[in-house]
């Protein structure tokens, strides 16, 4: 079973370039016969990418001197109209026939400011042509860089702007459509002197952008040493790193690979109408700060058989539970997520000791075609369904597994320090030698912790925070009352404290959200809607506004299929919405999101 790991990684490993100032990797064609991202725009664009290209990025279609003028004067307009007879489509063509597995398209929006006033429907085309050339094509879309001290002759500042609602319009209206990168700006000391136009890039500025896009397109290589290390550790001895050479898969093989393409398959995201709130609801960005992803099955079928999930389709609170690729997929989530209305989520990636490098592929190829979406944490429950079980992995183990895509995670957790039910693994404290031998990891990865402490751990909890002060620690759950929680919050800086439970103190209510029926939910919570928040308000409103920078929102959903329903998110985000509304002002964007990016920002 373990071949097919590397099997199905020594793709990205084949990848490579080289990189000179004056002709770039041109070596071999092919060592570019595996680049999967291409792109569309105008000079401004190839110049990005020549930019990309001095700074040894190689997974994007290459540009030379002698062809980086062959987008000059692409505007949107210009690759809109003759498709058949245009010259841009012809170079592009060529492109996509020297790359022929480009699966993605980054589209750099150049508006002159005579065209200024173009139309969605007028630039659709474009997107179409896309989609007939390169079949579930996924599209990044970026304006062009702003300046800082000049206005660009060619584009103006209606061009400039004009791109940036558009790039907007076109990501609202398709579910093939991205946010790409955000390039610039653009100084005077990054701008060409050769033209009076002052908008195209010198090489500092060319190298500026060509940072910023590798940073967006680096997806993160797979380390092979770390791969053969989880190999040597396997109890399966059958499959040798030689199955490399192998053409034929193997049975085993032909099943994870089914179930991680099935995993991260597109699926449709239909348009929806931008949801409107009453004026005394908060009305700006909301992180959800904690969310689960579900995983893939880990267990296989004899050949010939069908598996049965009838084990994994019962959730732990006896809903429909959700199986990644079977009953629920990576672009749903993401899709419905973009839609509620959070413009980022703090999610727990499963990463178990059975599967590991099955589920870290899928989350590898998760952040590369949505990093604007999640901020990783690797959940790395250990054996935590048997007696003398442990609810992590230990400090060996968390290492290679986080030593497989390197930088892929942001944070550790949820992990679950409480005593597991029906005879699980008993409590782990936050000061036991196990936790502890972890935490220089955490130190070493610039991770942050997110831990459920059981009911006797405050003492434990506050001796690790006194002990790791530059390790930002969040933590949930009722096992600490609230006066516990605000002591903890007053006492040490590095902690957070995470706010879900709004359920207006109605243990029913939960249950109906992990339980078998979305509709029952939804009707309960729309008929208590004004009490959930009354009760709520009543709760937590005055500890948030003693503790402002402390305390950060979240949903803690995931264990039903249905919590990743559209319209479950939308009512998430309705209470959210209302909620905040009723803090003070000054406390409502820090509680919705400003304190959730800063711990991180915290340990740049």
């Amino acid at each position: 079973m373990k071949g097919v790991f590397i099997l199905l990684f020594i793709i990205l490993i084949l990848i490579s370039g080289c990189v000179t100032n004056n002709n770039i990797a041109t070596k071999s064609e092919v060592q570019n016969s595996n680049i999967t991202v291409g792109y569309v725009g105008c000079s401004n664009t190839r110049q990005t990418v020549y930019g990309y290209q001095l700074v040894e990025g190689n997974d994007i279609w290459v540009v030379n001197m002698d062809n980086i003028h062959d987008y000059d004067s692409g505007s949107v307009n210009a690759w809109a109209r003759d498709v058949e007879i245009n010259k841009f489509w012809e170079v592009f063509n060529n492109h996509l026939a020297q790359y022929p597995k480009t699966n993605t398209i980054w589209w750099q929006l150049c508006i002159p400011k005579g065209e200024a006033k173009i139309t969605y429907e007028q630039t659709f085309p474009v997107i179409e042509t896309l989609r007939e050339k390169i079949p579930n094509v996924t599209i990044y879309i970026s304006p062009l860089a702003e300046y800082t001290e000049n206005v660009c002759e060619i584009t103006g500042v209606d061009g400039i702007e004009r791109g940036i609602s558009l790039a907007e319009e076109l990501d609202l209206k398709n579910d093939d459509v991205l946010p790409g990168p955000v390039l610039g700006p653009l100084s005077l000391a990054e701008i060409s002197d050769k033209g009076k136009d002052r908008c195209h890039p010198n090489e500092g500025g060319m190298r500026k952008m060509g940072e910023q896009l590798k940073q967006f397109f680096g997806k993160k290589s797979v380390n092979t040493a770390a791969i053969e290390n989880f190999e040597e550790n396997s109890t399966d001895s059958n499959i040798k790193v030689s199955s490399l050479v192998e053409k034929e898969l193997t049975f085993e093989e032909k099943i994870w690979k089914k179930r991680i393409d099935d995993s991260i398959a597109p699926t449709p995201c239909p348009d929806i109408n931008k949801l409107e709130f009453p004026s005394n609801y908060y009305q700006g960005p909301l992180i959800d700060t904690h969310l689960h992803i579900p995983a893939i099955p880990d267990g296989l079928p004899e050949e010939g058989e069908e598996y049965s999930l009838e084990e994994e389709l019962e959730g732990r609170f006896g809903g429909p539970g959700a199986v990644l690729g079977f009953n629920i997929k990576m672009s749903q989530i993401a899709c419905n997520l973009k839609r509620e209305g959070t413009m980022k989520n703090f999610a727990f990636f499963p990463v178990y000791q059975e599967i590991p490098l099955q589920l870290l592929e899928i989350w590898n190829d998760t952040m590369y075609k949505y990093p604007e979406i999640f901020t990783p944490f690797i959940m790395s429950s250990g054996n935590d369904n048997e007696p003398n079980g442990f609810p992590t992995v230990d400090s060996k183990t968390l290492r290679e597994m986080l030593a497989v895509y390197p930088n892929l995670f942001k944070g550790y957790g949820e992990i679950g320090l409480y005593a597991r039910e029906n005879g699980g693994s008993p409590a782990l404290s936050p000061d036991s030698q196990m936790l502890t031998y972890i935490y220089p990891i955490i130190r070493e990865e610039n991770l942050v912790i997110y831990f459920h402490l059981e009911k006797d751990h405050k003492d434990n909890f506050e001796t690790v925070l006194e002990q790791n002060p530059d390790i930002n620690f969040i933590w949930h759950g009722d096992q600490l009352s609230i006066s516990e929680v605000e002591d903890v919050l007053n006492k040490h800086p590095n902690a957070y404290y995470g706010i879900d439970d709004f359920w207006g103190g109605d243990r029913n209510l939960f249950l109906m959200f992990v339980g078998k029926s979305k509709n029952a939910y939804l009707d309960a919570t729309n008929k208590k809607f004004d009490d959930i928040i009354n009760k709520d308000v009543k709760t937590w409103k005055s500890v948030i506004e003693r503790h402002p920078d402390q305390l950060i929102w979240g949903t803690d959903r995931g264990d039903a299929v249905w919590n990743y329903d559209l319209e479950v998110g939308q009512m998430q985000v309705k209470i959210a919405r209302a909620f905040i509304g009723r803090l003070d002002p000054s406390v409502q964007e820090k509680f919705a999101y400003k304190n959730a990016e800063r711990i991180f920002a915290e340990r740049q």
